[in-house]
């Protein structure tokens, strides 16, 4: 019967319009009569009229009469409606009951049976019923909201069910509080429904008895029953709210002060028919239920027909030690006692022992693929793992079994397996880098164990044309939340093994605290094997083993453990203890190690003859790619990818990286780090990508190198540096397609190298110190480590490693200049000077020039006038930038003949004189200003002899 159906309260169908004035029907007859008076000019043609009226009553009372109808008929279906809705109700509410009873019988029900099927293996699996009250049905009821009482009458009654089972939840805690002899009645059949659904070997009933009790023997008749499991449940009075308990109890208290203060449920008796829940961790307020009553002299009968129906193999039980070393469980499987032989096709492994004292054994492969295991801190959880993994490397060779070790607490549980020749590496959270390196590599062990499938043709890893080429591999993860706390990209990818896992010989075992919302549903469903140590709360228990037992466990009992195959009821287990001797070889083996899933880390140290050379290309170093567990040439073609801009701090191996590239240019151009000489290379280039634009022809390529461009673009003053980004921004933009690409290097990407930045379509990324300095230079944030060594970074996505050359110069080859930037000769003789300070230039070139030259000032008008008119004379005409101004005719005819001289001027005194906008070289600092403009109005650096001799 679907308890999912959802039923409608019926309701009055909506009343039928009233039936509107007939206005049309009236008027009609109206005008009728006018017509034919008009026509017949007959008085008696007006009797016509007087139907309007007529019509317009017959109208209004015919559809009264056909509304009264219509409400008849639906008062009757409504009737008929109402019987079948509660009709329907109460199907389903008996089938609701039958169904609450059958999960947790009363104990009267109990009583009347025949025989006694036992449904539970632990005391926390047992839902105890307390007796029967109202509670809310589960049926889903729509309607019966509205105005009409009758309809919210239905509703209520659909949505309540009376005399309803109240269950107390699991595990039992339960305490009734009243007079002796009614309070034990009540709880005797909370003992008789938890006797009934324990197996005997799992429970053991613990009595107390109050000294007061005014009924001594109320409980005597539960040392009767066949249960003597390992999990105690306490029954009985109590006086004392001090007293220990079992984690399960079932108690008589005269007084609620007297009440534990773990109980769950706390009831006041004072009558059969009157029970009040006290306290119910489902409701908030009390509420009363109708009891039950199970006498002294039902419950010794019940307690006898229950012995006399327990099986001796079921009663008899192995009290499981607190503690039992893997020496023993081995000696056991040795002796033929217990366990499961390895089988070649499988992953047996024997872990511990079970309650009858067998030896308990797990297979990943029968039973898995992949397994789960909750435990809180204490439990065992380490200790469980290393004798799982100890066993399965006891019986497995490294030829059919490796494993994979993560630890994210620190690595010291898994330091004993470490040794072990099928282990292939240890993963810890210490290492974070070398963690998300070595877990992104196991996509690509998917991928390659895909790919020796479909070479060998096989359906899967239990072919015999695998081995040993591909042994099974197991991957332990102790606290998995914490895993992916860090990582959590990694749960993708830990579901994909655990969808394709079974075929492809990999196993998971995943080990966290708290399962419940950490484990998603996607890689749960693929974890048959379930195994639950002591966790903190019964959700997490549930989650796992579908039982909250786990919760109920004693912390004293470190390594007592439930597990649960493919959903079944859990069985009860002590994980046997690994010592450091169970792990000792008797020698070295000589097979080969297991192939490890993923490749070593890079070298710090990579020399670029041990790279291997593409055909075509520029070998940067090597790249890391661990989710291909590859390591290939990082190789970078100037032509195709454009700019190339490596970013990092000081040593981090950007000048390296330069002369790696440029040892294998065939043309190589170096801006220098001075003004002067920066300057003059980018023009240069520029002009020379101008002349490839206009030739139009392929040319070779060159490569022009520029270490640390931020500082040398911080050297030039404000007009240069905006002029000297201008050229390499055309440079960057248009070199390229003729064959010229910029390689620079920066410390950080600020101003003004920001405005260049998006030229460079190639970015290297090397190690900051400063992670915010690393996220301005556009680095991803996760890539940021400032521990790597020099020449490490990042290219494209994916980690880097610098190649060196050994014992490479630090050569810097540069292409001649294309245009004559600096002077240095003799001065003209004939020569216009603008200088800072005339008298002095005056007195410091009187020994320097030669004697026939004449030296005059140009503030002195008459020799001025006779130079003008003197031709042929050696003559220097000397004079300040103001006198020049004031002499402006004078110095605008002269200048288009005579060589000026600037000496010490500022770029704003040379502009102003030559009227020009364009730039005059500039010079590196503490070298003072000299331009030489030739008549032909080219302009370079002036170092005349003087400069020389100074």
């Amino acid at each position: 019967m679907d308890l999912d159906e959802v039923l409608v309260v019926p309701r009055r169908s909506d009343p039928p319009p009233k039936t509107p004035f007939p206005l049309i029907g009236s008027l009609a007859p109206l005008a009728m009569a006018g017509v034919v008076w008009f026509v017949l000019h007959s008085p008696l043609a007006l009797v016509f009229a007087l139907l309007s009226p007529v019509m317009a009553v017959a109208t209004l009372l015919d559809g009264r009469v056909t509304a009264r109808r219509a409400l008849r008929r639906d008062d009757v279906d409504l009737a008929r409606r109402k019987r079948a809705f509660v009709d329907r109700v109460t199907t389903l509410h008996a089938h609701e009951l039958a169904t609450l009873r059958q999960g947790a019988p009363s104990a009267r029900s109990i009583l009347g049976r025949a025989s006694n099927p036992f449904t539970a293996t632990a005391a926390a699996q047992v839902t105890i019923c307390l007796g029967a009250g109202p509670a809310k049905s589960a049926l889903r009821v729509e309607g019966g909201t509205d105005d009409d009482e009758d309809s919210r009458r239905l509703r209520s009654v659909a949505l309540r069910l009376a005399h309803a089972p109240v269950l107390a939840p699991a595990p039992a805690r339960i305490a009734v509080v009243g007079a002796s002899t009614l309070a034990n009645a009540i709880a005797r059949g909370y003992v008789v429904q938890l006797a009934a659904a324990v197996s005997p070997s799992a429970v053991t009933f613990v009595t107390c008895s109050a000294a007061e009790d005014s009924s001594p023997g109320a409980w005597a008749w539960v040392e009767s029953l066949p249960h003597s499991g390992h999990d105690d449940v306490s029954v009985g009075s109590l006086a004392d709210a001090r007293r220990p308990l079992c984690a399960s109890f079932i108690v008589v208290a005269n007084s609620v002060d007297v009440v534990p203060a773990e109980a769950d449920v706390v009831m006041a008796a004072d009558s059969v028919a009157r029970v009040t829940v006290l306290r119910h961790p489902r409701l908030s307020t009390p509420f009363e239920i109708e009891g039950e009553l199970v006498s002294i002299l039902e419950a010794v009968e019940f307690s006898d027909r229950l012995g006399q129906q327990t099986p001796d193999a079921e009663r008899v039980h192995f009290a499981l030690p607190s503690r039992v070393s893997a020496a023993e469980v081995e000696a056991l499987v040795g002796a033929g006692d217990g366990g499961v032989s390895p089988s070649p096709k499988g992953l047996s492994a024997a872990i511990g022992l079970g309650e009858q004292g067998e030896v308990v054994s797990l297979d990943l492969v029968e039973q898995g693929p992949h397994a789960v295991v909750a435990g809180t801190t204490g439990s065992g959880k380490s200790e469980l793992l290393v004798t799982w993994v100890a066993a399965l490397a006891r019986a497995y060779d490294s030829t059919a079994f490796s494993v994979l070790l993560v630890d994210f607490k620190g690595g010291a549980a898994f330091d004993p397996l470490t040794g072990l020749e099928q282990c292939v590496g240890l993963i810890t959270d210490l290492d974070p880098r070398g963690a998300e390196r070595a877990l992104s590599s196991l996509r690509a062990e998917v991928r390659w164990r895909e790919r020796v499938l479909r070479e060998a043709s096989a359906r899967d890893i239990s072919d015999s044309r695998l081995a040993p080429r591909m042994p099974r591999l197991l991957i332990v993860v102790d606290e998995f939340a914490a895993m992916l706390s860090e990582f959590p990209q990694l749960h993708d990818v830990f579901a994909d093994i655990a969808a394709r896992g079974r075929s492809l010989g990999m196993h998971l075992v995943l080990c966290t605290q708290r399962p419940a919302g950490v484990v998603k549903d996607s890689l749960l469903a693929n974890c048959e094997l379930r195994l639950s140590l002591r966790v903190n709360n019964a959700a997490d228990s549930t989650a796992i083993i579908g039982s909250p037992a786990a919760s109920m466990l004693s912390p004293a009992q470190r390594g007592r453990c439930l597990i649960s195959v493919g959903g079944r009821p859990p069985v009860v287990v002590q994980v046997a203890q690994t010592d450091a001797a169970d792990l000792v070889r008797d020698g070295p083996s000589t097979r080969p190690a297991p192939r490890a899933p993923w490749l070593p880390a890079l070298s710090s140290k990579v020399l670029l003859d041990d790279v291997p050379r593409p055909s075509t290309g520029i070998v940067l170093g090597l790249l890391d790619l661990p989710h291909e567990q590859r390591q290939p040439p990082a190789c970078y073609h100037p032509g195709e990818q454009g700019p190339l801009l490596t970013l990092g701090s000081s040593r981090s191996g950007k000048s390296t990286l330069l002369s790696t590239i440029a040892h294998q240019a065939s043309a190589a151009v170096f801006v220098g780090p001075g003004i002067e000489r920066a300057w003059d290379t980018v023009h240069d280039v520029v002009e020379l990508c101008r002349e490839r634009q206009r030739g139009g022809d392929s040319h070779d390529p060159i490569l022009v190198f520029i270490d640390d461009l931020d500082s040398v673009v911080r050297r030039f003053e404000a007009d240069y540096q905006s002029a000297f980004v201008s050229a390499l921004a055309t440079l960057l933009r248009d070199g390229p397609p003729c064959g010229i690409t910029v390689i620079a290097t920066a410390q950080r990407l600020a101003a003004p190298v920001t405005a260049l930045a998006p030229l460079f379509p190639e970015r290297i990324h090397l190690r900051f110190a400063s992670r915010q300095e690393y996220i301005v230079a556009e680095g991803i944030a996760s890539d940021h480590d400032p521990g790597l060594p020099s020449g490490a970074g990042h290219w494209r996505g994916a980690r880097l490693q610098v190649a060196l050359v050994p014992g490479l110069a630090a050569t810097r080859p540069s292409t001649p200049s294309r245009h004559v930037r600096t002077r240095e000769e003799s001065p003209p003789s004939t020569l216009l000077v603008v200088t800072s300070r005339p008298a002095r230039f005056l007195d410091r070139q009187v020994d320097a020039i030669p004697d026939a030259v004449t030296l005059i000032d140009v503030g002195d008008r008459a020799a001025l006038s006779a130079f003008a008119s003197a031709t042929g004379v050696p003559t220097w005409l000397v004079g300040a930038p103001d006198a020049w101004m004031a002499a402006w005719s004078t110095f605008s005819a002269l200048r288009s003949r005579i060589p000026v001289y600037f000496d010490g001027c500022s770029l704003s005194d040379f502009r102003s004189l030559t009227r020009r906008r364009d730039l005059p070289p500039p010079f590196d600092h503490g070298r003072k200003p000299r331009w030489l403009l030739a008549p032909d109005d080219t302009i370079a650096r002036f170092d005349h002899a003087e400069d020389s001799r100074r």
